[in-house]
């Protein structure tokens, strides 16, 4: 990873400070300290490598350790911009990020490393394509790229073998659970400014991790981290929180072979019990934290796993123990020529050390000069100013605003037309909107006909959506993905939505009517009266069986409350029937539990 001429400087270093840099945390604080409460104290950002201080390399607590002492940073506008202003770079350059992209193989010709094979999951179907190129670098953690995308036999698997050994012999990587929580108002209501926190019940780090996973799930946990994303991001209309605590994956095993959604009632019960712990405990810390609390949501490490493959949902990669410094690194550099690895297994734990994972990769891509070329364009780099004619990558498209219509107070229908083909679209899905500098939202498809985008928009929620939205600003840009669609017919189908939730239910109700559905099918529409009824207002076709649930006005032709009290009452066969809920995180947060407790078998979901 580092340039030729460093390497032995470095190597004679790592010589004399290689003893210090092995040993265990917890044994070098308890040789250089005889306080137990400084020892505590000064472990206690253990958490930000995902090891308690008996299991940790004292030279990654070290590191960690020293890259706060000047403070920490957190980028402006949220961890998002991050992507998007590589993104600008990478597209400048004639590139693209493709999202929705399952790399199923890193495809080898004389014995080198030479493209990758992809599905391409955006649309209504997934489409299968190749990509070539004489350099590979993989960002998907060491364990998947030697153990899954590269074959583990022939000439590639004796070349791999050493570092598969390795990465065997280190083990799973820590993972944990994350209550993200939406507050009722600005943490600065209760002292706070946006400070991270780490909370323990303990001073013996090492015995908290040993049974972490017995406290946390009776909903009495002893340790969490916890931030403030929407307050460091500069976002003062959303007000968020996120109570990150570790666990062993193992504790999931009895769901692990159900699809995401549909994991059970005890599933369910084992979340809220945990985020409830977890939210008293930082409130144990930060008087008045729980009364802030409107509603938060629970991932555990199923949910790391299926939203980015890390397997057993190990976040930080290859565990920073002694023995993953003992052992020659794996570094960017791998067996295979051609082919590198990036991120946090080729680098460090954490931002920091992914993104140095980030820079030894292009480092060794580059060759000999690889360092000397990167000092110089950094050196010489400019601000780049954004290029509104720049061409786009395939399904980006420029977008006009043609029509707007304010179809109740706080819903805006606009109508947007592409530069260019969209090719073919499926219901459920989305398209994704920039409403600001490097600030994209998602909306849910009304319609997309002859490059006419048809969207519904909240202004609910007063953030820069809604501001887009009402000022009906020009040149927006869009990227159409697939969210769901509707399954083979059979089942009884209910959709269950509230005020824009609607959207992307219509072009399935279109779809039904195709195929003389539509009438069998059941909608339960939720709003607070009739002067906020889109069903009133649409144009387009709608089931046979309405529910209008208005939640604040009496109606001789609508159930008086919200959309939970009228599913509550609707009677269903839970293996025979299909529920398609989409609306407001809590509404859906809501019937995803009524619906569990009633045994319902197919909930889809989608959520603003």
């Amino acid at each position: 990873m580092v340039p030729g001429f460093a390497a032995p400087a470095l190597a004679v270093i790592e010589k004399l400070t290689g003893r210090t840099a092995t040993r265990s945390t917890r044994a070098h604080l308890d040789k250089s300290f005889r306080s137990p409460e400084l020892r505590a104290l000064l472990a206690s950002q253990w958490g930000d490598y995902g090891l308690p201080p008996s299991r940790s390399a004292f030279a990654i607590h070290a590191l960690i350790v020293h890259h706060y002492l000047n403070g920490a940073w957190f980028p402006q506008g949220g961890s998002a911009r991050i992507a998007r202003t590589i993104e600008r770079t990478i597209e400048r350059a004639g590139g693209a990020v493709r999202v929705g992209q399952e790399v199923t193989e890193i495809l080898i010709e004389d014995g080198c490393a030479a493209g990758v094979h992809v599905l391409d999951r955006r649309g209504p179907h997934p489409h299968e394509h190749t990509y070539r190129a004489p350099v590979i670098i993989s960002n998907a953690g060491a364990q998947l790229t030697l153990e899954k995308l590269l074959p583990t036999d022939g000439d590639i698997g004796k070349l791999t073998q050493t570092s598969r050994r390795t990465v065997k012999e280190l083990g799973p990587g820590t993972s944990g659970i994350s209550v993200y929580v939406q507050l009722k108002d600005s943490i600065r209501t209760i002292g706070l400014n946006g400070e991270n926190l780490w909370v323990f019940r303990s001073l013996d780090h090492d015995r908290i991790a040993a049974t972490l996973d017995t406290h946390l799930f009776a909903g009495n946990p002893q340790e969490a981290f916890v931030s403030f994303p929407s307050i460091k991001s500069g976002d003062e209309n959303h007000h968020t929180a996120e109570i990150l605590a570790f666990t062993d994956a193992a504790g999931f095993a009895a769901w692990r072979d159900l699809p995401r959604g549909r994991r059970g009632a005890d599933y369910a019960a084992l979340k809220q019990r945990v985020g409830e712990g977890l939210i008293a405990l930082t409130d144990s810390a930060v008087p008045g934290f729980a009364r802030l609390v409107r509603r938060f949501e629970v991932s555990t490490p199923l949910t790391v796993e299926d939203y980015t493959s890390h397997p057993q949902g190990s976040f930080y990669g290859l565990p920073a123990t002694p023995g993953r410094y003992r052992v020659k690194p794996l570094g960017p550099r791998t067996a295979v020529p051609g082919l590198f690895l990036s991120g946090q297994d080729a680098g460090s734990l954490g931002i920091a050390g992914a993104l140095m994972g980030g820079v030894g990769a292009a480092i060794q891509a580059l060759g000999p000069r690889g360092f000397s070329i990167i000092q110089a364009s950094v050196k010489d780099a400019q601000p780049v100013p954004a290029d509104e004619h720049a061409a786009l990558p395939p399904d980006k498209y420029r977008a006009t605003i043609r029509t707007k219509r304010l179809l109740t107070p706080g819903i805006w229908e606009l109508a947007l037309e592409l530069d260019g083909e969209v090719g073919e679209w499926t219901a459920g899905q989305f398209a994704r909107i920039l409403v600001g500098e490097h600030t994209w939202r998602d909306y849910s498809i009304v319609s997309l006909q002859d490059r006419q985008l048809r969207l519904l928009v909240s202004t609910r929620t007063g953030g820069l959506g809604s501001r887009f939205a009402q000022s009906a600003e020009i040149g927006a840009s869009t990227i159409v993905e697939r969210r769901y669609s509707l399954t083979a017919p059979g089942k009884r189908r209910i959709f269950v939505a509230t005020g824009t939730g609607i959207a992307p239910l219509l072009p399935m109700f279109r779809q039904l009517t195709e195929v003389e559905e539509l009438d069998k099918a059941t909608l339960l529409f939720g709003c607070r009266g009739s002067d906020t009824d889109l069903t009133r207002r649409l144009d387009d076709p709608l089931p046979g069986q309405m529910w209008r649930c208005y939640s604040r006005e009496n109606s001789p032709d609508a159930f008086r409350g919200r959309v939970t009290d009228a599913l509550s009452k609707l009677d269903f066969a839970p293996a025979d029937t299909e529920f398609y809920v989409c609306g407001s995180s809590a509404m859906v947060t809501d019937c995803q539990a009524l619906l569990q407790g009633r045994g319902a078998h197919h909930v889809l979901t989608e959520l603003y």
